[in-house]
């Protein structure tokens, strides 16, 4: 889930791309927020099984959607998907005999207290909307044609299908029986008039008072918060999006500057954390003992393209200046790129300037790489792909700071080095936060 795919032309296309952003924005500081009011024992399963936020305590599950729309008004039509799908799993639920709340937790320009539930009993009776007749009513009404079951379960139906389907139900809609009983539904439903996005936020912060000072909370626990919530919520499977409240505190406690992420700078101030990063960094950068490594990611490299090879000229032109007093940099590429590696190491090459690639013929050898072995004395960087990488060849190679440009798909983790995670996709950017620029560009 990346905001950038809802960056497109059109201006009426973009507000909508913003609304969907803010949704999601909406929706990790709801997730913080739950985190920190759940009792120790809680699991958060973030973008869950069942909602965007299911809580599971030892006796209990609760289940929250979050829903935020600051330019429209409540209306029935635009609750009613939401809560079918919640009705779809409590009709599974009272089969498996499992006990579950359901909580739609929504903000509109004007709001309502509570769903009626006889408005929404209304709108199943008499609703013509092809989408929520095909998608929703063979989960929730018991349908006794087999061949019409058959073809709901349809993962994909073309039009004349769904027409069959439309059809059948507004024949047989009188006669069909829900699968539960609306009304026992309603007693673990919970519609939920929420607060707008600053007053939420300003919810987190407070919350984050509990357990640090009023400045670290805005300037460090809240930025780093989110940050985990967003990358949370991206993971591929549940036991990755799963949190409990202490860990979210030791995570938070741990944390020595804050966390760039694509997610927190379109949330936050870009500028102001850019910044402040920087000056953390900066700290890592005035001295020249260090021996640093540089993971550029393939999505970083196809959007900065050969932008990259001015970027290492300028850092080996800047830090590897005086060869007797610092260490030669490690470069790593992104898989895809060993092309754009290739026209890097040639650009050096025309520059008088050797680099340890650990290759022997067409073979990464590990050994030449950590003990620069059939290499030239004088390279100035060793340079390779993320797939001859390990921990155990960076701890090999003494490795102080790693530099993760963008994500990668494997972790680097090792307590022998620091690791720092630099979400960011503008080369600019980057080199003003390694000390290449003094501008930021923003």
């Amino acid at each position: 889930m990346y905001f950038s795919r809802f960056l497109i032309k059109g201006s009426d296309r973009m507000r909508q791309a913003d609304s969907t952003i803010k949704g999601y924005l909406y929706q990790f500081n709801k997730s913080i927020l739950t985190i920190l009011e759940s009792e120790n024992n809680d699991s958060i399963i973030l973008e869950g099984v069942i909602e965007d936020i299911d809580i599971h305590s030892p006796s209990s599950i609760t289940t929250i959607q979050c829903k935020y729309h600051e330019d429209k008004k409540y209306q029935t039509s635009s609750i009613v998907t939401p809560i079918l799908e919640m009705l779809c799993h409590y009709c599974e639920s009272v089969y498996l005999n499992k006990e579950v709340s359901y909580i739609l937790y929504a903000y509109y320009a004007e709001n309502v207290d509570s769903v009626d539930i006889n408005t929404f009993v209304d709108f199943l009776s008499s609703t013509k909307d092809k989408d929520i007749l095909c998608k929703y009513f063979h989960r929730i009404y018991i349908v006794p044609d087999s061949d019409m079951v058959e073809l709901a379960n349809k993962f994909q139906k073309n039009k004349d299908e769904k027409e069959q389907l439309v059809n059948y139900y507004k024949d047989n809609r009188n006669t069909l029986k829900l699968r539960v009983d609306i009304s026992n539904f309603w007693k673990v439903f919970s519609y939920v008039k929420a607060e707008k996005f600053e007053v939420l936020k300003d919810k987190v912060i407070q919350k984050l008072e509990e357990i640090t000072d009023h400045d670290t909370a805005i300037s460090m626990y809240y930025p780093n918060a989110f940050s985990k919530v967003a990358s949370l919520s991206s993971k591929s499977t549940e036991q990755e999006r799963t949190i409990t409240k202490s860990q979210l505190v030791l995570f938070l406690k741990q944390q020595k500057s804050v966390l760039l992420n694509k997610w927190t700078l379109e949330a936050l101030d870009k500028e102001q954390i850019i910044k402040k990063k920087k000056a953390y960094l900066m700290s890592k950068f005035s001295l020249n003992i260090y021996v640093r490594a540089f993971i550029f990611s393939d999505e970083f490299l196809d959007s900065v393209d050969e932008s990259i090879i001015t970027f290492i000229h300028e850092y080996l032109n800047k830090y590897y200046k005086k060869p007797k007093l610092q260490k030669p940099p490690i470069f790593i590429f992104g898989d895809n790129h060993f092309d754009l590696m290739q026209k890097t190491l040639i650009s050096l090459y025309n520059y008088q300037k050797s680099v340890n690639t650990g290759l022997i013929g067409k073979s990464f050898v590990s050994d030449c790489f950590i003990n620069n072995k059939n290499c030239p004395m004088d390279f100035v960087c060793k340079m390779t792909l993320l797939e001859n990488i390990s921990v155990d060849i960076l701890e090999k190679c003494n490795v102080n700071q790693l530099y993760i440009i963008n994500k990668i798909s494997k972790s680097l983790d090792s307590i022998n080095y620091c690791v720092e995670e630099l979400d960011i996709s503008n080369i600019n950017t980057i080199k003003y936060l390694v000390g290449l620029s003094k501008t930021l560009e923003v």
